[in-house]
C-alpha cells in the first residue's frame, strides 16, 4: 500500500510540474504579447519598424503603384519611376508619423476596442499616392496634365467583423492570461515541490524543495520556449518575401523575436539560480560565495551531470539545443545570454547586498538576532534563492501589467477629443475657433523689449493657445552677447516696420536702453523669430520648433496653426521644419475638397498647419500654404477700443477662414489695454458682432498677453463648448 501511494505522489509529482512548466511557458509568451503587441507605444513603435522594413516597403510601394495605376492607366509607361518612389517615401523616416497615424491607429484600437475601428480597419496610403505624383510631376513635367488630382490608395481591407471580433475576444483573453497563467504554474511547481515524501525534513527543507522544483519549471519552460523560437524562426525564415504577406510575415518576427529570446533568457537564469542552490550540494555553499565559483559550479553541473541517465540526456539535449540556436540563430541567443547573465548578477548583488545588512545589523547588535539560528551556508541559500524568486516573480507582474494605451506621437490617445472636446472632432478646421496669440514669439519672460505675451511659444502651447502669429527674420549674432541684429540687407526694412508699430522715438530709446545702436552683425546669417527689429528681441527660430515637435508628440489629438509674417524664404523656412522633425505633421491640402475635419486631420497625422502671410510654398513646399488667399481678416491697427471694426483688410472675400485681430497698439499702456480688450463683454461681443458682418466664424481669435481676460471661455462660447 505504501508503495501504491508512494506511486501515486510521484504520479501527481510529474503531473504537476508538468502542468506548471507548461503554464509558465503560456504565461511568459502571453506576457510578451501584452507588453510588446498591446501596449500602445511598444506597438507603434513595432509597426513603423515593419513598415520600415526594405522588404515591406519595397512590397507596399508595387501596390501602391498598382493602386496608382488602376486609377490612371495611361502611366503605366512610368511603372518603375512610380514604384521606386512610392517604396522610398514608404520607407523614409519622415513618413514614420503618417504610417504610424494611418495605421497604428487604427489597428490598435480595432484590436483592442479603444475608441471604435468600425466593422473593418482600411490602411489608407493616400499620402504615399499624393507623394508619389508630387514627385513624378517634378521628375516627368510632361506628364503632370495626365496625374490625377486626387488619388484615395487604400489597401485592401484588414478583415470583416467577425474577424475583428474575434481578434478582440483573443486580445482580452491575452491580457487576462499574462498573469493568470504564471500565477497558476508557480502554484503547480512549488505544490509539486513539496509534495514527495521528505522523511524528518523540516517545513524549512520542504520551502527549499518547493523553490527548486519552481526553479526546474522554470528553466524547462525556457527550454521549450527556445524550441519554439528555434522552429518558429526556421519556418518564418522560409517564408517568401517577395509578397507582401511573406514580408509582413518576417518582418514581424524580426520585431518581436529577440524580446522573445530575453524573455527566454531571464526564465532560464532565475530558474537555474533557484535549482542551484537547493540542490543536494548546495549545503557547501559559503555565506559570500562569489559569482565566479557559482559559474563554475553551473558549468560544471553542465559539462559532469553524473552517472544518471535522466540528467544526462538532459544535459546533452540542451547542449545540442543551444548549438542549433547558435547556428540558426546567433545574435538572438546571444541576447538571451547576456539577459540571463545580467539576471544572475543582480539576484547575487542582491544577495550579497542582504548578507552585508544582516551582518551590520548582527554586529551593532549584542543580542542574538532571528538570522543567528541559522547556520550561514543556509542563510546564503535562502538569500540566494529569496531573491532569484522575487526576480521571477517580478518578471512576471511586468509582463502582466495592463498594457499601456497612450499612444505617441501622431496616434490619438483615446479616439474622442480633438484639441480638448469630443464635439470638435467631426467639424472641419474652419468651422473651429481657435485662441491664437497675435507676435506668439515676443514674451515678456524671455526680456523682449515692447513683449506682446507673457511667456514663450511652448508654454502658450501648454496653456492651450493653437494659433500662434509670429514673424520670421533673418539674424546674425553681434559684439554684444546675446543682442541679435538684423542682416544688413534687412535691417532698413525692420527699422521701418518698427518705427510704425512703436514709434520712432520708442525705438530709438529701446536702442538706446538695449545699447544696440551701432551693433556689428558678425557670423552666419540665421533665422531667427523677431518682431522687426531682432535688436528689441529675438528668438532663434530652429531651438523653438524642436521643442514644438517634442510638444507635438506628447499631444496628440491637437491640431495646431502657424501663421508666419515671412521676411525668411519658404526653403529656409522648409529648412527650420525639417530639420526640427516637424515634417510627418505638417498639413498639405489635397485638391479643392475643403478643409478636413479636426478628427481626420488627427487621425492622418497632418495637424500641424503653417501659414504664409507674403509668399507660400508653391508646387515646392505645397504645404507652406498662402496665408492670405486661404484667410480673410480685419484691419489690426487700433490706438483705443472705440476704433475697433470689422471691416475687410486683407484676404479675398470667398476665404473660408476668418483671423480677427484683437488687440491695441499703445505700448505703454500693453498690458492694462490686454485686460481691458480681453474680457469677457468686450471680446465676445466684438467676436459675435464680427461673425454676423461678415458671415464667417472668427477662427482664429488673436490677441496680446492670453493670460488676461476670458479668451478660452470666449473662444469656447464661439465653439458651443463652454
Amino acid at each position: 500500500m505504501a508503495l501504491w501511494d508512494s506511486a501515486r505522489v510521484r504520479a501527481a509529482y510529474r503531473l504537476l510540474m508538468l502542468l506548471g512548466t507548461l503554464l509558465l511557458l503560456l504565461g511568459t509568451i502571453a506576457g510578451v504579447v501584452n507588453r510588446e503587441v498591446l501596449d500602445a507605444g511598444r506597438f507603434a513603435d513595432h509597426v513603423d519598424a515593419v513598415r520600415a522594413d526594405p522588404a515591406v516597403s519595397r512590397e507596399l510601394g508595387a501596390l501602391v503603384t498598382e493602386r496608382i495605376l488602376a486609377e490612371q492607366p495611361d502611366l503605366t509607361a512610368m511603372r518603375p519611376l512610380l514604384e521606386s518612389t512610392a517604396t522610398g517615401i514608404i520607407a523614409s523616416p519622415v513618413f514614420g508619423a503618417a504610417a504610424r497615424a494611418a495605421a497604428a491607429g487604427p489597428l490598435y484600437r480595432m484590436l483592442t476596442g479603444r475608441g471604435g475601428g468600425g466593422d473593418s480597419l482600411v490602411l489608407r496610403l493616400a499620402d504615399v499616392g499624393a507623394l508619389a505624383i508630387g514627385a513624378v510631376a517634378v521628375v516627368a513635367p510632361q506628364q503632370r496634365a495626365a496625374l490625377p488630382a486626387e488619388l484615395d490608395v487604400r489597401l485592401s481591407q484588414f478583415g470583416s467583423q467577425d474577424a475583428t471580433r474575434e481578434t478582440l475576444s483573443w486580445v482580452h483573453l491575452v491580457g487576462l492570461l499574462s498573469w493568470l497563467l504564471p500565477l497558476l504554474g508557480l502554484v503547480f511547481l512549488a505544490v509539486a515541490g513539496a509534495s514527495l515524501p521528505h522523511g524528518g525534513r523540516s517545513k524549512r527543507g520542504r520551502a527549499l524543495a518547493a523553490l527548486g522544483a519552481v526553479g526546474r519549471g522554470a528553466v524547462a519552460a525556457a527550454v521549450l520556449l527556445a524550441v519554439l523560437l528555434v522552429v518558429v524562426g526556421f519556418v518564418v525564415g522560409r517564408t517568401d518575401d517577395s509578397t507582401l504577406s511573406g514580408a509582413v510575415l518576417q518582418a514581424i518576427w524580426h520585431e518581436l523575436n529577440g524580446t522573445f529570446w530575453a524573455a527566454a533568457g531571464l526564465l532560464a537564469a532565475l530558474g537555474y539560480l533557484l535549482s542551484l542552490v537547493v540542490r543536494p550540494g548546495a549545503t557547501r555553499m559559503a555565506r559570500d560565495t562569489t559569482p565566479r565559483e557559482l559559474l563554475a559550479q553551473a558549468w560544471a553541473q553542465v559539462l559532469d551531470p553524473g552517472p544518471r541517465l535522466g540528467p544526462r540526456t538532459v544535459r546533452a539535449a540542451f547542449l545540442l539545443l543551444t548549438g542549433l540556436a547558435l547556428v540558426l540563430q546567433p545574435l538572438q541567443v546571444a541576447k538571451a545570454l547576456l539577459w540571463a547573465t545580467g539576471a544572475v548578477l543582480v539576484v547575487l548583488a542582491g544577495a550579497l547586498l542582504a548578507s552585508i545588512a544582516v551582518q551590520a545589523v548582527k554586529e551593532r547588535s549584542r543580542s542574538r538576532k532571528p538570522a543567528d539560528l541559522l547556520p550561514s551556508t543556509v542563510r546564503a541559500r535562502w538569500v540566494v534563492g529569496g531573491v532569484a524568486m522575487l526576480g521571477l516573480l517580478g518578471a512576471f507582474v511586468v509582463g502582466g501589467l495592463p498594457a499601456g494605451d497612450d499612444l505617441p506621437d501622431a496616434m490619438g490617445t483615446d479616439g474622442k477629443t480633438c484639441n480638448g472636446y469630443a464635439v470638435l472632432c467631426d467639424r472641419a478646421y474652419d468651422d473651429v475657433s481657435f485662441p491664437a496669440t497675435h507676435n506668439a514669439m515676443s514674451a515678456a519672460n524671455e526680456r523682449w523689449f515692447f513683449a506682446e505675451q507673457p511667456d514663450g511659444i511652448v508654454a502658450q502651447l501648454d496653456h492651450g493657445i493653437r494659433v500662434l502669429l509670429i514673424d520670421s527674420w533673418y539674424g546674425q549674432r553681434t559684439q554684444r552677447r546675446g543682442i541679435i541684429a538684423n542682416t544688413d540687407e534687412s535691417r532698413a526694412a525692420a527699422l521701418e516696420e518698427a518705427d510704425t508699430a512703436f514709434g520712432k522715438s520708442t525705438v530709438e530709446s529701446a536702442l538706446r536702453v538695449r545699447d544696440a545702436l551701432n551693433l556689428a552683425p558678425r557670423g552666419p546669417v540665421e533665422p531667427y523669430l523677431c518682431h522687426a527689429l531682432c535688436e528689441l528681441g529675438a528668438t532663434k527660430w530652429l531651438p523653438v520648433m524642436k521643442q514644438v515637435r517634442a510638444w507635438m508628440a506628447a499631444h496628440p489629438r491637437d491640431v495646431v496653426t502657424f501663421m508666419v509674417q515671412d521676411t525668411v524664404s519658404p526653403a529656409d523656412t522648409a529648412k527650420v521644419f525639417r530639420e526640427a522633425g516637424l515634417m510627418p505633421y505638417v498639413y498639405t491640402p489635397a485638391g479643392d475638397h475643403g478643409w478636413p475635419t479636426l478628427g481626420q486631420m488627427i487621425e492622418s497625422g497632418q495637424r500641424l498647419v503653417v501659414m504664409m502671410e507674403e509668399h507660400g510654398g508653391g508646387t515646392t513646399y505645397p504645404w507652406l500654404l498662402p496665408g492670405f488667399e486661404v484667410t480673410q481678416d480685419t484691419p489690426y491697427l487700433f490706438r483705443r477700443p472705440s476704433e475697433f471694426s470689422c471691416a475687410p483688410n486683407r484676404g479675398p472675400a470667398d476665404a473660408s477662414l476668418f483671423l480677427l485681430n484683437h488687440w491695441i497698439t499703445d505700448k505703454r499702456r500693453e498690458i492694462s489695454n490686454a485686460t481691458k480688450v480681453n474680457a469677457r463683454d468686450v471680446l465676445l461681443s466684438r467676436a459675435e458682432k464680427c461673425e454676423e458682418e461678415r458671415g464667417l466664424l472668427p477662427n482664429f481669435v488673436a490677441v496680446d498677453f492670453y493670460d488676461r481676460g476670458d479668451l478660452f471661455g470666449v473662444v469656447n462660447t464661439l465653439n458651443g463648448t463652454g
